[in-house]
């Protein structure tokens, strides 16, 4: 599974099972014994930078392997980035705003 870009994300019996892609972040779960990790990323994500470079990760070279660092920091970013508007947008609700957004 590692090897494909996927590790852990069970947090109980539900979802022993639930893999995470550290890089697109796609989320699988329902894992049979004869499913391929490179075969199931690839029909789930087939964007993802590390499923398209199709390498395990001790086969990448040094610019295969620092495209993929920036693309996870872009990734990162931008996860970052979404949960602060949400944080935001939740305080802005809970206060009252005129029409030059200052709060009331």
């Amino acid at each position: 599974m590692a090897e494909a870009g996927f590790y852990s994300v069970a947090t109980g019996p539900k979802d022993a099972d639930a893999a995470k892609c550290f890089l697109c972040g796609k989320e699988l779960d329902g894992w049979e014994s004869n499913d391929d990790p490179w075969e199931e990323h690839k029909s789930h994500a087939p964007k993802c930078a590390f499923v398209q470079l199709g390498k395990k990760e001790n086969d990448l070279l040094l610019p295969e392997y620092l495209s993929i660092v920036k693309q996870y920091i872009i990734n990162h970013i931008k996860e970052l980035v979404e949960q602060s508007k949400e944080i935001i947008d939740e305080e802005v609700n809970k206060s009252k705003v005129d029409m030059y957004g200052r709060i009331i």
